[in-house]
């Protein structure tokens, strides 16, 4: 072939690409204006940049035209009826999402009024999509959260902000934590409501904070689905503005009336410790757990226990300490095996781990004690008792070999065999066999080879008609 034909025959010369905004350059006001206008005109997402690029966020029109934006994204991935799909909610909400940064902007210059507007509105068409669309993803709610997160660091701009300006952001909040679409959603009207109380300047705005929050709290408690959360973040706020306007010993006070909550509880035991109050740290400790031992909450029954253990300490009673420590060790709690043994002088921790690990093997353990139990055993160098306990549970074995293998070397390797030999037994498909297989490199590891090859050879002659097993023995190395 000539030289002009392989030139022919190759690939295209690659077309030089264009400097767009040298091009741009070049055009003068108008024919840049004339252009532009034609884009907006053809296509609807440069309509939309335009608009929002230059949107008055300080008028009427201008959130009118945010609101624009926003449904319009909506529309445009939403089936007939107006429903959107699991898929589509992240292209729906692309309208949204750049509304937000305008929002951020705003905050940024340092214009929170504005800022908060604009997370109040993509928030309400957020809250509107919610009730029409498939947000299993999420994406939805995670928006939402932008904008209270968003509208919370404009308020903690107060330093700078017109007092005008507070009063208007403060109405706001409360418009939009009472609407009737957030009547399901307590998390985000619990943060609006927050961020509302920083605002409180008058006796009147208190007043009205504090009827919208039992209002709220009423219809939660009328709710089917009422749970005490509302109520507990609800009382956690009012006892936050009663600090800030009535000062600590009334803040105490409210507290000591609420003690039926558990951050109440916890706050009040942590103030007691604080100011050295220890005999009162201790009765709040055990009333709350009592009370949480009655609603069967062994969560919080163990965090008052923590309180008692730790104020035991503090007051020096080292045997009510070792006892508690001990409760908590026969529980699975690991961290208070590592406590009590630091209770210990070193020459009597060996008398009382023996008695500490005969309780744990009389006892029925579950998965946690269980687990706690074989750690213990190993940091104890405890190689019998592991034994014992690696017989009773051979699938065990695959963990604690390498604890054994100095005292217990041959009986480890019979129980690899017994092992591989079972699971061989009841295994049907080649990854049921490569797991097999796994064991059996395990056993090589362990120094088993020579049990490893015989134990090969027998599984070859015991099952020659399971090609996938036959292939998988072979890719064993056995040295």
């Amino acid at each position: 072939m000539k030289q002009a034909d392989v030139k022919k025959a190759g690939a295209a010369a690659p077309v030089k690409k264009q400097n767009i905004a040298g091009e741009l350059s070049k055009l003068n006001k108008e024919e840049l204006v004339s252009l532009l206008a034609g884009l907006a005109n053809e296509i609807k997402e440069v309509e939309q940049a335009l608009a929002l690029k230059f949107a008055d966020g300080d008028s009427e029109e201008g959130m009118q035209q945010y609101k624009k934006i926003i449904r319009a994204s909506i529309k445009k991935y939403a089936e007939r009826h107006g429903f959107v799909t699991y898929r589509n909610v992240p292209y729906a909400v692309g309208g949204a999402e750049k509304v937000l940064q305008k929002a951020d902007g705003m905050a940024e210059k340092g214009n929170s009024l504005r800022a908060v507007e604009i997370s109040l509105c993509v928030m309400h068409e957020m809250g509107e999509l919610l009730q029409a669309c498939d947000d299993s993803g999420g994406i939805v709610g995670g928006i939402i959260q932008e904008c209270l997160a968003l509208i919370s660091q404009a308020v903690s701009q107060l330093a700078n902000m017109p007092s005008k300006d507070q009063a208007t952001i403060y109405q706001l909040l409360l418009k939009e934590a009472g609407d009737p679409s957030l009547e399901d959603w307590s998390d985000w009207q619990l943060s609006l409501l927050e961020t509302a109380a920083l605002l409180i300047c008058t006796t009147e705005e208190r007043q009205r904070w504090s009827f919208l929050i039992d209002q709220l709290e009423a219809e939660e408690r009328g709710s089917s689905a009422y749970s005490n959360y509302f109520t507990e973040q609800a009382a956690e706020l009012r006892y936050q503005v009663i600090l800030k306007f009535d000062g600590g010993d009334a803040a105490q006070q409210y507290l000591r009336s609420n003690l039926a909550y558990t951050v109440f509880r916890q706050m009040a035991i942590e103030y007691a410790i604080e100011n050295e109050q220890y005999e009162e740290a201790l009765y709040l400790a055990e009333q709350g757990e009592k009370q949480d031992t009655m609603k069967r909450l062994p969560g919080l029954v163990n965090k008052w226990r923590g309180y008692r253990y730790d104020i035991y300490g503090l007051t020096h009673q080292l045997d009510l300490q070792i006892a508690l420590a001990e409760q908590f060790v026969l529980s699975g709690e690991y961290g208070y095996y590592i406590r009590l043994k630091q209770l210990y002088d070193g020459d009597k921790w060996a008398q009382a781990c023996n008695k500490l690990l005969n309780q744990l093997e009389s006892e029925s353990r579950g998965w946690v004690t269980d687990s706690l139990y074989t750690r213990v055993l190993v940091e104890e160098n405890e190689t019998e008792r592991l034994m014992a306990y690696v017989r009773q549970s051979k699938g065990s074995i695959k963990d604690y070999y390498m604890y054994l293998l100095d005292d217990y070397a041959e009986e480890v390797y019979q129980l690899f065999t017994t092992l591989i030999t079972e699971e061989t037994a009841h295994s049907t498909n080649r990854k049921q066999y490569q797991k097999v297989c796994g064991v059996i490199r395990l056993l090589v590891k362990a120094g088993g080879g020579v049990h490893a090859r015989k134990l090969i050879e027998q599984l070859q002659l015991a099952y020659p008609n399971r090609s996938a097993l036959m292939d998988e023995l072979e890719k064993v190395q056995l040295s």
